[in-house]
């Protein structure tokens, strides 16, 4: 139920505001031009998005394979749609990781093990996502006045406090010990307020078991620390892959946005819309509203208002928000009636 509310949420603001934008810009210009639209540069950035993904599966698959595990890319693939489909509608796309973890594990992976493999994938989006945006940033100078007023602060800010991060967990990666008293520190005061308070029970069921919790988070904070040191240490080929799988990805995703523009027939501007994903993948991230629906779509009309005509405007960010969001609805629905029909399958979950 609460799923269903969180879909009719996120397509309620997202469709309302795609909407208002329409109406803002559609013109008789707009419905001259809807038959100009570029079939080829359509079809493209379809392509591109497909791409996108298959690479996610592609990363997860070779990261899986240098931790010593060979998971179907069938199954993978089920996996990585289940966690578009739960980042698009959980506020700062956090549902995604914990859905992976529980298929990973689920396939025959250690719980430790699928951390590590959630926490490799979204240290090299951050690094790749990073150099990216920053890149793009450096390019385009000629719009760093119009972006000091509105995004240039808090994008620094941003790729600052993921630099921090990235060191955060080197450290926490190459001091076990350390990462055990932090992680399993959090979990023993959140346990020790759920037993205290009526209010936090509700939300850690099972808390009496708090000493045999507290072991197993230990035990599995110890697996996360030796499976991210054994990966990056004795398989240069899966890191090596796990890297390039991710710069594809994020090139291909980033590229989605040119291609709409070469099917409206505008320059595909490529620094320009480098960062402004790199801008709007920020937006995404900040956790206020399933999706980011309604902020993305605003975000997209404020910042392609600088590469994109005003009658066009609506219509491309109705296209960009279709492919890069609403087709993870419909993809996700239907990985989920694939993973109930794996239940059934004895072979599911066999470390082949």
């Amino acid at each position: 139920m609460r799923r269903r509310l969180w879909i009719a949420l996120s397509l309620l603001v997202s469709g309302a505001v795609l909407a208002g934008l329409l109406a803002a810009t559609f013109t008789p210009e707009t419905r001259a031009y809807l038959g100009e639209i570029s079939i080829a540069p359509l079809l493209l950035a379809f392509a591109l998005r497909a791409g996108s993904v298959f690479c996610r599966v592609v990363r997860i698959a070779v990261i899986c394979r240098g931790l010593g595990y060979t998971v179907p890319l069938s199954s993978l693939a089920i996996t990585q749609s289940l966690s578009l489909f739960a980042g698009s509608l959980t506020p700062g796309q956090v549902g995604g990781e914990p859905v992976r973890i529980h298929r990973l594990s689920r396939a025959g992976l250690a719980v430790g093990d699928a951390a590590t493999v959630v926490v490799a994938e979204r240290v090299l989006d951050l690094a790749v996502f990073t150099s990216l945006t920053f890149t793009a940033l450096l390019a385009v100078r000629h719009l760093w006045g119009y972006l000091a007023a509105t995004v240039l602060y808090p994008v620094a800010a941003f790729l600052i406090l993921v630099l921090v991060l990235l060191l955060a967990l080197v450290v926490l990666v190459r001091r076990p010990s350390l990462a055990n008293r932090v992680i399993g520190g959090a979990a023993v005061r959140v346990l020790d307020r759920c037993g205290r308070s009526r209010r936090w029970l509700r939300f850690c069921p099972g808390s009496n078991g708090a000493e045999r919790l507290a072991e197993r988070i230990a035990r599995e904070t110890e697996i996360f620390a030796a499976s991210s040191s054994r990966f990056v240490r004795t398989d240069p080929r899966a890191l090596g892959g796990a890297i390039l799988a991710s710069i594809i990805d994020w090139v291909f995703l980033f590229s989605t946005a040119s291609a709409l523009l070469v099917a409206l027939n505008l320059p595909p501007s490529f620094p320009e819309s480098f960062l402004f994903q790199g801008i709007l993948q920020m937006i995404a991230a900040v956790p206020l509203i399933p999706g980011a629906a309604g902020i993305a779509e605003l975000g997209a009309a404020t910042l392609y208002s600088r590469v994109v005509p005003t009658y066009l405007l609506g219509l491309f960010v109705v296209l960009w928000r279709l492919i890069l969001y609403f087709l993870n609805i419909p993809l996700g629905l239907l990985a989920a009636a694939l993973a109930a029909r794996e239940e059934g399958d004895p072979r599911v979950g066999e470390n082949l």
